[in-house]
């Protein structure tokens, strides 16, 4: 995680190097989860230039949006049973966490809840019919102004994820929107291609670990101009991959799982026979 001193000198002085101090107490308190940690910061990431940019733009999107926010929520209230907004506990800067709001999009009945995995994939059953829409259009985001008027997002950024799947050490705001997210924007119809009992290992031994190395890439390198070419892309779904793409690497996953199974279980019937064959000569002795 250290520098060697070539690459401290060839370190731009706008970027902020990572404190040693913050990084040994991630790694004290995530000893037991593999952390990816940027190694600098760039100086546009913590910037104030793009806090007042943030504070501002959300501002003026709250103020053209509240009309069409006021009906999703009537909407959502008229539709199911439960409240317009949903709220959740996400990773926030420097690892604190806050209060993340979205629209619900989902059932708000525990038992629904509870029954299926945390991460929420296309077609999931507890979905509501309004919920399907406002994903499929991302307006289920639209809430999260508050949170970047509040500070405690951006609008472009690391998406802020629930605790036990957070393995990013997050030295910036996270973000409405940002490279993993136009890198993953199909990410539910992936997920549709794995088994339900399979989704959450899928989504923490695969897809976060690749979302983490594009999060440390902007978080080392983003300027002014990077945050409006990611704004852009989000507009008009400039994405570059596509459902194929990620159907290919669910496929992959599963594939290298059921080797790893039969490798394993090959393992295990080698030592079984070896510890069988062992104990015939012994008796045989």
């Amino acid at each position: 995680m250290a520098k060697s001193r070539a690459e401290v000198d060839r370190t731009p002085k706008s970027e902020k190097r990572v404190s040693e101090t913050f990084e040994a107490h991630l790694r004290d308190r995530f000893s037991a989860e593999p952390m990816f940690c940027p190694r600098y910061i760039s100086g546009w990431c913590m910037s104030k230039r793009k806090r007042y940019f943030d504070l501002v733009l959300s501002v003026i999107a709250l103020v053209v949006f509240s009309p069409l926010m006021l009906l999703i929520a009537w909407l959502i209230r008229f539709t199911s049973q439960g409240p317009a907004l949903f709220r959740q506990e996400r990773v926030g800067l420097h690892q604190q966490t806050f209060i993340i709001f979205k629209f619900r999009t989902m059932e708000n009945r525990r038992e629904l809840l509870n029954a299926g995995p945390a991460v929420t994939r296309h077609g999931d059953s507890r979905m509501t019919t309004i919920g399907a829409l406002l994903r499929r259009l991302k307006l289920d985001e639209l809430p999260q102004l508050i949170n970047v008027v509040r500070g405690e997002m951006s609008f472009v950024g690391p998406r802020p994820k629930v605790p036990q799947h957070e393995n990013l050490c997050m030295l910036c705001r996270p973000g409405i929107t940002g490279a993993a997210t136009i890198e993953f924007s199909h990410e539910e119809g992936l997920l549709a291609g794995v088994p339900e009992e399979l989704v959450e290992r899928y989504v923490v031994t695969v897809l976060n670990p690749e979302k983490c190395k594009l999060d440390i890439k902007y978080i080392e390198t983003t300027r002014f101009a990077t945050d409006l070419k990611i704004l852009m892309h989000t507009v008009f779904k400039l994405s570059n991959r596509s459902r194929r793409t990620f159907s290919t690497e669910a496929a992959r996953f599963l594939k290298n799982r059921t080797s790893m199974e039969m490798n394993s279980s090959k393992a295990l019937n080698a030592a079984e026979g070896s510890d069988f064959a062992g104990h015939e000569v012994r008796q045989s002795a």
